[in-house]
């Protein structure tokens, strides 16, 4: 009975090894798929994805069209001083080069500063919606900016939202001169309540800046803003088109004195009823949407329209959400676009990876045989044990989710490294105490007391967002809770069925 316990735990052992190190395999639509999940690699152990943002053609363009403006004033202005006297004129050249060397230097630094925010930005943006393993890179000399991000499901929302739109202003309807511009937005906050029928309100509540407060009560002296008044202003424009149209068709059936009458009075009912306001819109990229209430430094906007289906709210509060999250981490005072995006492989092929892989299961293999050497059926059986524990933690690296970086190879390696001290000393003490029990106390004792430094920092790497040092935390608290788990359940139960 003590060998068929024994030799049921080394057979399900062997299974477990087969299908962490070679798979389960099953045929899909004629080929073998394996269906044990892949592990999950880094970008700096798998591929990333690498994108070149630079300024927008339109940007460059004007700036060039304003170094033209200059450089044609500058000479035309010299052609003319070539007429004066020649000392006079040298002094005035001399004056102009250094201001021009001036202004030409205050240019460059506004310029860079200008790409500096919109590096800052973009890393405010990535950090928002929950990228944490990229890095960014700004080339001061042209504004190049290059950014690269692992390949994941996430890579191409966050690719999107490295050039988005962030723009809010209010703007004249007829002119579409701008009236408030996004400098004047300090911030916008999102919310959503539900009325009495059961419907959703999804709003956006922008909070404008000192500046722009003042400019938003100078401005609605003379314009509408509200949705509600701009609509009492389109009703009444449509009442008095519809009242001309109507004294046009009767202009047709009187006689030429009633025609002169009728258009007196028309003209009269079009004066008193013209509009004394003009029309403003707030504009969020290219959308219009309405304002539902202002107060103070606060405008609230409604985000699409009242509703009870729960697709809609959760469209509307999206998009107020994005809203929120482009306008709050930061200002694109330059325009960007994507110039390219392509796809870039590791340095480390998986095949190299695969090759060091065996050489540390070839070293643990070494040892092992050692082990059984040394401290014979014990050994033996403590071996068996330690392969099932290497094939387990691969089973439950992969169905964890958790990413492997170079960190992260280096907390398996110190996984194994503890396991095999563990097995080490618990066969030592077996051998000098004759009493399981007593040797296990002791193994976890000497053992996880010496760890705790690293228990603690495995535990304060997961709560990282840094993607490589928590997948260096989250291997090694996956490993160091297996280590006490398995080797009580598992090594404990060969190892006393050996005694017995």
């Amino acid at each position: 009975m003590r060998r068929v316990k024994i030799l049921t735990i080394v057979l399900v052992i062997v299974l477990l090894s087969l299908i962490a190190f070679g798979g389960i395999y099953i045929q899909t639509q004629n080929r073998m798929e394996n269906k044990v999940r892949d592990y999950k690699l880094g970008r700096e152990l798998d591929s990333q994805r690498v994108v070149e943002l630079k300024v927008a053609q339109e940007e460059t363009d004007s700036t060039k069209d304003e170094e033209n403006t200059e450089s044609g004033t500058t000479e035309s202005t010299e052609a003319t001083e070539n007429t004066e006297a020649t000392e006079s004129t040298e002094a005035t050249e001399n004056t102009e080069t250094t201001e021009n060397t001036e202004d030409s230097n205050k240019t460059n630094e506004e310029t860079i500063k200008n790409y500096e925010t919109v590096k800052t930005t973009i890393e405010n943006r990535l950090d928002s919606l929950g990228a944490t393993d990229y890095t960014i890179s700004l080339n001061k000399v042209d504004g190049t900016i290059r950014v690269e991000l692992p390949e994941n499901d996430f890579t191409d929302m966050y690719i999107y939202y490295l050039t988005a739109e962030s723009r809010i202003e209010i703007i004249d309807k007829e002119t579409e001169e701008v009236l408030i511009n996004n400098d004047m937005i300090k911030q916008a906050k999102y919310s959503y309540n539900v009325n009495n029928s059961g419907s959703y309100i999804v709003n956006e509540v922008i909070e404008l800046t000192k500046e722009g407060q003042a400019k938003l009560t100078e401005i609605l002296n003379n314009y509408a803003l509200l949705q509600t008044e701009i609509d009492g202003i389109e009703s009444e424009k449509s009442n008095t088109e519809s009242t001309a149209t109507e004294s046009t068709s009767t202009e047709s059936t009187q006689t030429t004195e009633n025609t002169t009458q009728t258009t007196s009075t028309e003209n009269t009912t079009e004066e008193n009823s013209e509009p004394t306001k003009k029309v403003a819109n707030l504009v969020v990229g290219e959308t219009t949407y309405e304002v539902s209430k202002i107060e103070g430094n606060k405008i609230t906007v409604q985000i699409g329209t009242q509703t009870s289906n729960t697709t809609s709210v959760n469209n509307y509060i999206s998009q107020a959400a994005e809203i929120a999250m482009l306008q709050n981490t930061g200002k694109m005072p330059v325009q960007y676009e994507t110039y390219s995006n392509r796809y870039e492989y590791s340095n480390i092929t998986k095949q190299q990876i695969g090759i060091f892989a065996l050489v540390v299961l070839s070293i643990v293999l070494v040892i092992l045989i050692i082990f059984s050497v040394i401290y014979k059926v014990s050994g033996i059986l403590a071996s068996i044990s330690f392969i099932g524990f290497i094939a387990i933690y691969s089973i439950i690296i992969r169905y964890t989710n958790v990413m492997i970086s170079v960190e992260g190879i280096c907390a398996i390696i110190i996984i194994i490294l503890l396991n095999l001290k563990f097995t080490q000393e618990l066969l030592e003490k077996t051998k000098k105490v004759n009493l399981l029990k007593e040797a296990l106390k002791l193994t976890y004792k000497d053992i996880f007391i010496k760890i705790i430094p690293i228990i603690i920092l495995s535990i304060v790497a997961c709560l990282t967002k840094w993607d490589n040092l928590s997948s260096f935390g989250m291997i090694m608290f996956w490993g160091i809770v297996l280590i006490a788990l398995y080797n009580f359940i598992v090594t404990r139960t060969l190892l006393k069925l050996k005694k017995q």
